[in-house]
């Protein structure tokens, strides 16, 4: 079941229908981000990289991302994510280090169905995954910056700060895509504060292709 909780907006006049929140959720292309952690004693580089091949899962393209060590190639985990414009953008799997994926039913949903969100709106999604645990996921389309400059490049504009939450689990146990995030749209995560760490990860290289 999705809960929907759409934030209070007061007054009249023209509504305002929000924000399309699959442009910060960009998978097409190859794509690979590089971070450096803000904590300067954390020498070693995360990386977030798009595997080659997909799979369909009802009519949605499933993309999956690993998060791994850039140095060493130790793998923290996976997440897999479908995003339809003008939909709700939803994660289909996950794994932590090594472990085998394990499937979400129903999907969890990120974003609201519309695909647009306000500030301060939030989806809640309940779901349970293949080994029979329930979970509740909450996101937060918290705020929108006007910039959000990194070592990678001092021109992001239009960002948005993204939260998705859940209960604690214990240390690794939390999925890789319950984080605090702040979006540049068309390229993804420009910080990302993942379970674990107290610190965001600044994004410090990004390499795309269009392939074919």
């Amino acid at each position: 079941m999705i809960m929907f909780l759409l934030a209070c907006t007061g007054g009249g006049g023209t509504t305002y229908s929000g924000v399309a929140m699959s442009d910060y959720f960009p998978l097409d292309g190859e794509r690979t981000w590089v971070f450096n952690n803000e904590d300067t004693t954390i020498t070693w580089q995360l990386r977030i990289s798009k595997q080659l091949q997909t799979s369909q899962k009802d009519g949605r393209e499933v993309v999956t991302f690993d998060y791994d060590n850039a140095e060493t190639g130790e793998l923290l985990g996976t997440v897999s994510w479908s995003v339809v414009k003008g939909d709700e953008v939803m994660v289909h799997d996950y794994s932590l280090g090594a472990e085998a994926s394990v499937a979400f039913d129903p999907p969890v949903a990120i974003t609201a169905p519309s695909d647009t969100m306000q500030v301060g709106e939030e989806v809640a999604s309940d779901t349970k995954d293949g080994n029979g645990k329930s979970w509740t996921f909450t996101s937060t389309y918290v705020e929108s910056y006007p910039e959000c400059p990194t070592t990678y490049s001092e021109d992001f504009t239009k960002c948005a700060h993204f939260v998705v939450t859940t209960e604690d689990g214990g240390e690794g146990t939390t999925p890789l895509f319950v984080a605090d995030m702040t979006l540049v749209s068309s390229l993804g995560p420009a910080f990302v504060t993942l379970p674990g760490w107290s610190t965001p990860w600044e994004l410090s290289s990004f390499d795309f292709s269009a392939g074919e």
